[in-house]
């Protein structure tokens, strides 16, 4: 079972052990310590990679879709609506469409 944390009594006994046992255990030593260390990362990055949240495809799918949407009704809105007020209303509807999902999803997740 891989350790969940480094004590820090484990670092002392190894320089006590340094200091007991003198210099010629000094590698040794230090190579245990290092291997320890080099386990509880290990632990650790592999419990962050088991919580890492799927990927939302509908998410991507429909970020993707709004932008491939919005040339189109930019293109429309600018040709009969002048000014800036059109491409606003063309922005702030995908906008809201995709605000509306993001939160929908949010609270469904709280729910769970």
């Amino acid at each position: 079972m891989p350790p969940e944390k480094l004590e820090p009594n484990e670092v002392g006994a190894a320089f006590a052990a340094r200091r007991e046992l003198g210099p010629q255990y000094e590698l040794e030593l230090a190579e245990s310590l290092v291997d320890r260390v080099n386990a509880v990362i290990d632990s650790r990055l592999a419990e962050k990679k088991g919580k890492r949240p799927p990927l939302d495809w509908a998410q991507m799918t429909l970020g993707l879709g709004s932008l491939a949407l919005s040339i189109p009704l930019v293109a429309i809105v600018s040709s009969n609506v002048p000014g800036t007020l059109g491409l606003m209303l063309v922005f702030g509807v995908l906008a809201v469409v995709n605000l509306a999902y993001v939160l929908t999803r949010a609270m469904h997740n709280n729910r769970d």
